[in-house]
């Protein structure tokens, strides 16, 4: 498994692994579809010998995307003028992860690894106010057009921006020594956690009157910055330690159930340890506080040497679930707004082998369904395509004569 550095002191060749995905997301509800696609990581494995490996990886630790705005406007009559205020929320980025994993056997049937990510990143927050004055009965920008959409608008922006560091640490422990029968049983055993604290830097800018509503901050707004630079003045900066402390456990199960054939089960547990109350690393205002997963699978493997074109392709499906808690921190002290969503799921895969080398082509597609606890249903397809490719390293070569 490339998830399982413990496992790669298995590995006959050394391996360079891309994944990429995309993922899209159907809410039945209000009839919206989201679509986001990406790199999802880049893996080096070098095993050595049969006793140690190390590799090391980069890929996204989370990310967002969003941009929301109010439907439901607010009129408001101030001295004749009816003013309409609306207000928008916009937002990206995310956290991204390096990680450095080791791995060695420390008896004929028993593997450990350590793994250690530098989780870094940053994102961006903007919400913005604004009011017009439709419906007074004039032609307020002198254009000939009475009551026009956008006239005499005036917006309001509010920026924020969030920097992300801290370090985790994760252990590894596998062993292949339990038999049932003649069919052996791999038993996987892992462990994540915080080994620097989680810091978040967090610099909030003063608003700014948008005058010629381009949605940036320029020279022509109001206050104006000192000369050509775009930096609101007087950012209010604050840091934030121990708002993220993760911490994971997964089991895993491997039964050989024929030479091809084998039946594998997983059930994991993450909790965010922290008990902050600045919802800051949520753009969103929401903590994950925990979440559960359990899956079962059927993978067939491909033959060693295969006589057909089909006894090459490796082939897996099963089915998941999954339940996530979420928490926003309201004003009132020690008292939260909970939320939560469940998943149902469908993995398929397929991996076509190729070369000397057993490099490997790997297409995946889930299906997943979720509701939440306010009845709002969606449903998710998730794909992704990898590639990796194998090659052999610390080989001592023959000198030519």
């Amino acid at each position: 498994s490339l998830s399982n550095p413990s496992t790669w002191i298995n590995m006959p060749f050394a391996y360079v692994s891309i994944n990429y995905g995309g993922l899209q997301i159907q809410d039945k509800l209000n009839n919206q579809e989201n679509i986001l696609s990406g790199l999802h990581q880049f893996q080096f494995i070098v095993p050595i010998k049969g006793k140690y490996a190390f590799g090391i990886s980069f890929q996204p630790y989370s990310s967002q995307l969003y941009s929301l705005t109010s439907n439901n406007s607010e009129v408001k009559y101030i001295q004749q003028d009816t003013l309409n205020f609306n207000t928008s929320l916009n937002g990206g980025g995310g956290i991204s992860d390096l990680s450095f994993s080791l791995s060695a056997r420390i008896a004929d049937k028993e593997k450990i690894a350590l793994k250690f990510n530098y989780l870094f990143g940053s994102s961006r927050k903007q919400i913005g106010y604004s009011f017009d004055e439709r419906g007074n009965g004039l032609d307020d920008d002198f254009d000939g057009l009475i009551d026009e959409e956008g006239e005499s608008s005036v917006n309001y922006f509010y920026n924020q921006r969030n920097i992300y560091d801290g370090t985790l640490i994760n252990g590894y422990f596998s062993s292949d020594r339990i038999y049932i029968g003649k069919r052996n049983l791999t038993v996987s055993v892992s462990f994540n956690s915080t080994l620097n604290t989680f810091r978040i830097k967090n610099y909030s800018f003063y608003p700014f009157e948008d005058i010629n509503n381009n949605g940036y901050y320029d020279i022509s707004d109001f206050p104006q910055p000192a000369g050509n630079d775009s930096i609101p003045p007087n950012a209010i900066q604050s840091e934030y330690k121990d708002s993220f402390k993760p911490s994971q456990y997964v089991v895993g199960f491997n039964l050989e159930l024929t030479e091809l054939l084998n039946f594998q089960a997983e059930l994991s547990n993450w909790t965010d340890l922290a008990n902050s109350k600045n919802n800051v690393l949520s753009n969103m205002n929401y903590q994950l506080s925990d979440y559960q997963h359990f899956n079962v699978s059927l993978l067939r493997f491909a033959r060693s040497l295969p006589r057909y074109w089909y006894e090459s392709i490796h082939f897996r499906s099963g089915i998941f679930f999954r339940e996530y808690n979420l928490k926003k921190h309201l004003s009132i002290e020690d008292e939260y707004l909970k939320y939560n969503y469940n998943d149902i799921g469908l993995s398929i895969g397929l991996g076509i082998k190729f070369g000397l080398t057993k490099n490997q082509l790997d297409l995946g597609v889930n299906l997943i369904n979720r509701s939440d606890s306010i009845n709002n249903e969606k449903f998710i397809t998730n794909f992704n395509l990898g590639l990796t490719i194998g090659d052999i390293w610390f080989v001592k070569r023959r000198a030519k004569r």
